[in-house]
C-alpha cells in the first residue's frame, strides 16, 4: 500500500514530550479532509526531538549561576513553555510574568526569567553551529536526524516519499542535513561526521534521494546567509531530490516557506538568490489568536495554526493521490 513519510523536526525548545501533540493532530485531520478515501496509515510520521542533546548542558549552566532554591522556578519556566506548546496563546501570559521577575533570592543577577530564556533560545543556535574542533552538539543532533530516517524507513518502507516539517531552527537543521547527504552522493564530498555516517541506513529513503516535499515553518534560515558573504547561495537543498524521479516518476515536489510578517525570526527565502527564488515559494500567513497575533510573539504558534497546518495536509494529500496515479500496478498476466 502506497504511504508518505512525514519527518517533523522541532526548532528552538525545551524539551516537551507533548511538543508535536497538536500539530499532529491537525496534521491528520487536514490531511483526511482532503484525501478522504486514505487509510489511517496513509502518513507515517516519525518525529525529532532534539532538545535534550542540549538541554544538559543548559542546566548545568544554570546550576553554577543559581542557587539551588531556584530550582522551582526553574521549572515553572519549563511548565510555561510546554503549555504554550500545546498551541495555548493564553499560556504566554503568565509565563512572560514570570520572565519578567527583576530578581531571584539568593542570585545577584538581575532578570533570571530572561536569562533562562537567553541560555535556552539563544543557547540552542550556539551550541548548534558546526565546530571541526568540538562537533559534539551538531553531529549528535544530526544523529537524532538519521535515527528517525531510520524508523520511518522501518515503517513506511525503504523507497517511500519523504516530506519533511521543520519549524525554526529546526529548518536549518533539516536544510544542512539533506544538503550534507547530497553533496555526499552528487558531489563525493566528505563533509558528514564518521558518527552520523555509522547511523545513516542505506535505502532510498534514508540516502535523501526519495525526498519530495519541504515545509519551513517560521525559519531564521535567511541569517545563516550572513556566514557566507563570499559565496554565491546558488546551491540550496534540491527539492524534490534529483533521483525522486528514478524512485517515483512524475510524482515531483516542492518547497513551501510559511512565514508570518509579525514574526520577525521569519524570513522569505526568495530574495536569497536566484537559485532560491527558482526552487522555494514563500507564503505569508497570518497566524490567528486574540492576544498576540499581531506581535512577534506569534512564533512558536506556527504548530498550532490552520493557516499553517491545513496548506500542509492538503500539499501531502495532493501529494498521497499522486502517488497512487503514478505508481505502476502489478504486472498483468499474458
Amino acid at each position: 500500500m502506497k504511504k508518505l513519510a512525514v519527518l517533523v523536526i522541532h526548532g528552538i525548545e525545551v524539551d516537551d514530550p507533548g511538543l508535536y501533540d497538536t500539530a499532529l493532530r491537525l496534521l491528520r485531520q487536514h490531511f483526511g479532509e482532503h484525501a478522504p478515501s486514505a487509510p489511517g496509515n496513509a502518513l507515517v510520521v516519525e518525529t525529532v526531538s532534539w532538545a535534550s542533546v542540549v538541554e544538559g548542558a543548559e542546566r548545568d549552566f544554570l546550576a553554577r549561576q543559581s542557587p539551588p532554591e531556584a530550582e522551582d522556578y526553574w521549572k515553572s519556566l519549563y511548565d510555561g513553555v510546554r503549555a504554550v506548546n500545546k498551541g495555548r496563546e493564553s499560556a504566554l501570559v503568565p509565563l512572560m510574568l514570570r520572565m519578567m521577575r527583576p530578581s531571584l533570592r539568593g542570585m545577584d543577577l538581575r532578570y533570571p526569567g530572561l536569562r533562562w530564556l537567553i541560555v535556552h533560545f539563544v543557547g540552542d543556535i550556539i551550541a548548534y553551529q558546526s565546530n571541526p574542533a568540538d562537533p559534539d552538539v551538531y553531529t549528535d543532533i544530526h544523529r537524532k536526524v538519521a535515527e528517525a530516517l531510520g524508523r520511518l524507513r522501518a515503517r513506511a518502507g525503504d523507497d517511500a516519499p519523504l516530506c519533511v516539517i521543520s519549524h525554526s531552527l529546526g529548518s536549518v537543521i533539516a536544510s544542512n542535513y539533506f544538503y550534507d547527504l547530497q553533496a555526499r552522493r552528487l558531489d563525493g564530498r566528505d563533509i558528514i561526521e564518521s558518527s552520523v555516517l555509522a547511523a545513516q541506513g542505506d535505502s532510498p529513503l534514508e540516502r535523501g534521494e526519495t525526498l519530495s516535499r519541504f515545509y519551513t515553518l517560521g525559519t531564521p534560515m535567511a541569517l545563516w546567509s550572513l556566514r557566507y558573504r563570499n559565496s554565491a547561495l546558488d546551491r540550496p537543498v534540491q527539492v524534490p531530490a534529483p533521483e525522486l524521479e528514478q524512485h517515483h516518476p512524475g510524482l515531483g515536489g516542492e518547497w513551501l516557506n510559511f512565514h508570518d510578517d509579525d514574526d520577525v525570526f521569519a524570513w522569505p527565502l526568495q530574495p536569497l538568490s536566484d537559485a532560491y527564488h527558482d526552487l522555494v515559494e514563500d507564503r505569508a500567513v497570518s497566524l490567528k489568536g486574540p492576544l498576540f497575533s499581531w506581535t512577534p510573539l506569534v512564533h512558536p504558534f506556527y504548530w498550532s495554526d490552520d493557516s499553517v497546518m491545513g496548506p500542509i495536509g492538503e500539499s501531502l494529500a495532493e501529494a498521497w493521490e499522486q502517488l497512487g496515479a503514478v505508481e505502476p500496478g502489478p504486472p498483468v498476466a499474458a
